[in-house]
C-alpha cells in the first residue's frame, strides 16, 4: 500500500468508523486534474446512497481542514459491491472459498492475472485453485484482487 493510501486511511477511518460504518478500503487512480479517490465502505445492513452522501460530506469537509489531499481530485464513496475489490488480510480470510480476480505486479509463472477459487489464505500467501492445479502467491505480489460474484 502506497504511502498516501495509508496516511489517508488513518485521516479518515475514525470518521467513517464514527458514522458507523467499515472503512472497506481506498482506491486511488489517475494523476492531475484526472486524479480519483474512492473510499469504499461497509455494514452488516448494506449502503444505501444516503450513506455515502454522508460519508462523503464528511470526508469533504475532513480533507479541507487537514489538507489529506494535495491538488485536484475526484472524491468517490461506494459500497463495495458484489464483485468487491480485497484490499486488507482479513478480507482474504473471509473470502476462502470464494472465486476471485487477481492480478500481479510482476509476472508468475509468466502470467500476471489468475482467477480461481481462493483455497487457502495463510501467511500473507493465496492459494489458489485452477483447474486442477494449485498456485501460491504472496500477497505482497498482488496488485489488486476481486471477487466474482456467483448467482448460482
Amino acid at each position: 500500500m502506497e504511502k498516501r493510501t495509508v496516511f489517508l486511511e488513518k485521516l479518515i477511518e475514525p470518521t467513517v468508523t464514527h458514522l458507523g460504518f467499515e472503512l472497506w478500503g481506498i482506491e486511488q487512480t489517475g494523476t492531475g486534474a484526472r486524479s480519483r479517490v474512492c473510499i469504499y465502505i461497509d455494514s452488516p445492513n448494506g449502503i444505501t446512497v444516503s450513506d455515502c452522501e454522508t460519508v462523503s460530506r464528511q470526508i469533504n469537509a475532513l480533507l479541507g481542514v487537514e489538507d489529506g489531499l494535495a491538488g485536484t481530485y475526484v472524491l468517490e464513496v461506494s459500497s463495495p459491491g458484489l464483485d468487491r475489490r480485497l484490499f486488507k488480510p482479513d478480507h482474504f480470510e473471509n473470502f476462502v472459498g470464494e472465486y476471485v480476480d487477481v492480478q500481479l505486479h510482476l509476472p508468475l509463472e509468466g502470467s500476471r492475472r489468475f482467477r480461481g477459487k481462493l483455497a487457502l489464505f495463510e501467511d500473507n500467501t493465496l492459494e489458489l485453485e485452477i483447474d486442477e492445479d494449485r498456485k501460491s502467491i504472496p500477497l505482497d505480489r498482488v496488485r489488486r484482487a476481486q471477487v466474482i460474484p456467483s448467482f448460482t
